[in-house]
């Protein structure tokens, strides 16, 4: 029995060998195809993440072929570089010296192997794991890339003259090094206010700045030349900024404001005139939006407000005629009164979103288009989102029943009007009531026979 066993398998391993090889069809692929098309698509993916690393090690290790288009292809390389101080292993007051320097190394040959494309970088810097060293080594690395940095992180926390340190170096390099900076996000996590220059970066576009003071007064940043800004800052400082960036595209600003103050009644009023912004975001008090509403947006498009929900007459004096993408996340309990007042203002609006933890449960009437009494509110509304907002609401006089069918009038009379798509997230205690849920989607489902797009996550 034991010998037929062997001369089986004798057998079967001389079929094996006679058998002809079996290539896969990637494997006939050109180098240039490999690595300009295909390798790109396993690395980057859809959307970029931290991950590229271990794909780019996954794909070096399948063959020697492969490896050597790994390491010859720049696009490949570009992603955001972290200089990152957690990295740096310590036991006590000590750390593996050896590691540091690898870790060092691997920047070097990411950057090296990046060139000459543009690449991001980012610096993460906590003054107790860094030390001097790392601190020139760090420079010497952002010195020898400069020409190339396209978008730059950073954040200063404490009293970290560390971090200050590598903006200043930036500072000292000849004007113009910088041409290939776009973006720059720097994070302030301190209450001192550093002197910062960065006027030698003349493609300068983008910003996003975290402070706890006006950024205008220490900060030299080519203002007028910014395109796109996001602020989180104390609210005058939120009013410099947009008063000096006059070239402007988009802006999302959030006030920062200590707990148990409130802003002055007389807060200045912002004239200027901001011709390019075609989108806001406000994350703001309702005394600093009565300062924002006098601006002049002739192209705002897209409006987000996030804030305690304001009286009406603040809400009239925004720019509101040209905006066609609302959204509207407020806190407190919305009137109908005042959301009605509010969409009167919006004509063109044809996507609306509308998150708010406390509405009155007739507000569903507002969007409604068959109510002869009613005026006829956001004629052109193609896509509506109602996300966490409680449509069985305990503010007001309906019935659950009740507020079901004025759902279903209110898709109706959209449906005669274009409205296309609906999304309905409900609140935490409606997604847990199962039987509020399997009414609400029986209500909702005949509608997307009829061209609708109806979901209810």
């Amino acid at each position: 029995m034991l010998a037929k066993f062997k001369q089986r398998l004798h057998s079967r391993g001389n079929t094996a060998q006679k058998s002809a090889p079996v290539f896969s069809g990637i494997a006939l692929l050109p180098s240039e195809t490999l690595g300009g098309e295909i390798f790109p698509l396993v690395v980057h993916g859809k959307f970029r993440d931290d991950l590229w690393r271990r794909k780019l090690l996954a794909l070096a290790g399948v063959c020697t072929q492969w490896r050597n288009i790994v390491h010859s292809t720049p696009l490949l390389w570009n992603q955001c570089i972290c200089l990152d101080t957690h990295q740096f292993s310590r036991v006590g007051r000590f750390r593996e010296e050896r590691i540091v320097e690898k870790y060092f190394e691997a920047v070097r040959m990411c950057l090296t192997r990046s060139a000459p494309l543009p690449v991001s970088i980012s610096i993460d810097w906590f003054a107790l794991r860094g030390d001097r060293k790392d601190f020139a080594r760090t420079v010497d690395i952002i010195s020898d890339a400069a020409e190339r940095i396209e978008s730059l992180r950073t954040s200063i926390v404490g009293r970290n003259d560390i971090g200050v340190g590598i903006l200043r170096a930036l500072e000292g390099l000849p004007n113009g090094t910088l041409r290939a900076l776009t973006t720059i996000d720097i994070s302030f996590e301190t209450d001192t206010s550093p002197h910062i220059d960065l006027m030698n970066a003349p493609h300068l576009r983008r910003v996003e700045l975290r402070v706890g003071w006006n950024p205008i007064d220490v900060i030299s940043i080519p203002w007028l030349q910014l395109t796109h800004v996001t602020l989180t800052a104390p609210p005058l400082a939120c009013l410099a900024v947009l008063a000096r960036c006059s070239n402007l595209v988009s802006a999302v600003l959030a006030v920062l404001q200590p707990m148990h103050t409130s802003l002055p009644d007389d807060l200045p009023l912002i004239t200027a005139t901001l011709m390019h912004l075609t989108s806001l975001c406000l994350s703001v008090s309702s005394k600093l939006l009565r300062a924002v509403g006098n601006l002049v947006l002739p192209a705002l498009t897209t409006l987000e407000l996030f804030m305690v929900w304001p009286k009406p007459a603040i809400l009239s004096h925004l720019p509101l005629g040209n905006v066609r993408r609302l959204t509207l996340t407020m806190h407190g309990v919305v009137q109908t009164a005042d959301l009605y007042a509010l969409l009167r203002c919006t004509p063109g609006v044809t996507e609306l979103k509308l998150t708010s933890y406390g509405v009155e449960n007739t507000f569903l009437d507002v969007l409604r288009v068959d109510i002869p009494s009613t005026e006829l509110l956001l004629p052109q509304l193609e896509m509506l989102r109602i996300h966490d907002t409680p449509i069985f609401s305990r503010h007001g006089s309906r019935s659950n029943s009740q507020v079901i069918v004025a759902f279903q009038a209110m898709i109706a009379s959209r449906v005669s009007t274009g409205l296309r798509r609906l999304v309905y997230s409900p609140p935490e205690f409606e997604h847990s009531d199962s039987q509020l849920r399997d009414e609400l989607m029986l209500a909702v489902a005949a509608f997307s026979v009829n061209g609708l797009h109806v979901e209810v996550l």
